[in-house]
């Protein structure tokens, strides 16, 4: 094995950096040896020398070292094999009533920069920056010896590649499976095609507030905004509901049509439309529509921290708009998947939509998002989607 470059942290560091988080922003160090190259791995010391872990290293990021352990031991095949190993027991421990979910969820697993799904008997990866490019080879051979997967299929298009100075890499590693798969979430099944769809193929992150809105006992009318390829609308009317699904993306819709189908639903038990959710959301006003249950899982509106002001007006005008389209006693899930909206920012967001619209509310139920998308409470940024489940009630 090739020896590693080392880094040196400054004085700062041992105030800067939060106990357990992976993250060395390129401020904290004080000097690099030549051994320490884009992509490749790093000893980490504080500047009086104590060893504080080793991880990847790139120069050309605000965040120059991504630490994978804070032991001196050797980063190879087999210790990625132990990572993916107690990744993969936690999920099939915690993990109910589905064929699909997240087997490495990046920082949350000590694995930061790697994403890999589970649909089926086929894995789905993403490797977010240089340092895990660099490593793909002996992680693919772990990740073959834990799950012994049928088929591996990249969907390494994130945004977070550009920046690390990576192009986008998608398609088969290796297939001995089909080019799409039936998943099934408690008695709700869905078609995922492999390159299709936003993430890996489906929201995993949303599996638990689907099953939870759909044993709430509810059999009135529901209306599912951004509702993607039907996650919680198929849920809902398996139980009775009557549903209208709605989305910007006209493939979109074709997917939640699709999985209707397969769901053996009428059209007339769960409508799904192409429109504008903020258009749409005043047209069901005007024409006098009432729901039971609204449901608000927009896509993020902040990518950055200073676009945070405009995302908080966006997403009070739709609760505001969706308020006013629930009959007394309505319920309202909202949600956001912005770690720069917290869970105080939406509270406070849907409290001053309440307010102008003059109707009080109540928490049933603080949302988030699936167990196999764990949260470190060590690392904020792994707590990205949060949500809320109101009643609304006239003052």
């Amino acid at each position: 094995m090739k020896s590693r470059g080392k880094v040196i942290l400054g004085k700062t560091a041992g105030r800067s950096l939060r106990f357990g988080h992976p993250w060395i922003y390129k401020s904290l160090i004080k000097e690099a040896d030549d051994g320490a190259r884009a992509g490749e791995l790093v000893d980490v010391f504080y500047e009086k020398g104590r060893f504080l872990g080793t991880g990847y290293f790139n120069e050309k990021s605000q965040i120059a070292i991504r630490l994978l352990t804070r032991r001196e031991e050797p980063v190879d095949k087999e210790f990625f094999k132990r990572k993916i190993q107690a990744a993969f027991n936690f999920r099939k421990h915690f993990v109910r009533d589905t064929n699909a979910y997240r087997v490495i969820s990046s920082e949350a697993d000590e694995l930061p920069g790697l994403i890999v799904d589970l649909y089926g008997e086929t894995l789905v990866a993403q490797f977010l920056t240089l340092g895990m490019e660099r490593l793909r080879e002996i992680i693919l051979e772990a990740l073959r010896e834990v799950v012994s997967p049928r088929g591996i299929y990249e969907r390494s298009d994130s945004s977070s590649r550009r920046i690390e100075g990576l192009e986008e890499r998608i398609g088969w590693i290796e297939q001995s499976c089909g080019d799409e798969v039936i998943i099934f979430e408690k008695n709700a099944r869905f078609k995922v095609q492999f390159g299709q769809g936003h993430k890996t193929g489906f929201y995993l992150d949303q599996r638990d507030n689907r099953i939870l809105l759909s044993e709430l006992g509810l059999k009135g009318n529901v209306l599912d905004a951004f509702c993607g390829t039907g996650g919680f609308g198929i849920h809902l009317a398996l139980t009775g509901c009557k549903v209208l699904g709605v989305d910007i993306q006209e493939t979109v819709i074709g997917q939640a049509r699709e999985n209707r189908e397969l769901n053996a639903l009428s059209e007339d038990r769960l409508e799904f439309k192409t429109a504008n959710v903020f258009d749409e959301l005043r047209v069901l006003e005007g024409a006098g529509r009432k729901f039971d249950l609204v449901i608000l899982d927009p896509p993020s509106f902040v990518k950055k921290k200073d676009a945070l002001e405009g995302a908080l007006s966006g997403t009070k005008e739709i609760i505001l708009r969706a308020i006013k389209l629930l009959g007394e006693d309505g319920l309202l899930a909202v949600f956001s998947c912005s770690y720069h909206m917290d869970e105080t920012l939406l509270m406070q967001t849907a409290m001053s939509a309440a307010q102008d619209t003059r109707k009080n509310l109540k928490i049933i139920k603080f949302l988030k998002q699936s167990v196999d998308h764990p949260i470190s409470p060590f690392v904020p940024e792994t707590y990205y989607l949060k949500g809320f489940l109101f009643q609304v009630t006239s003052l």
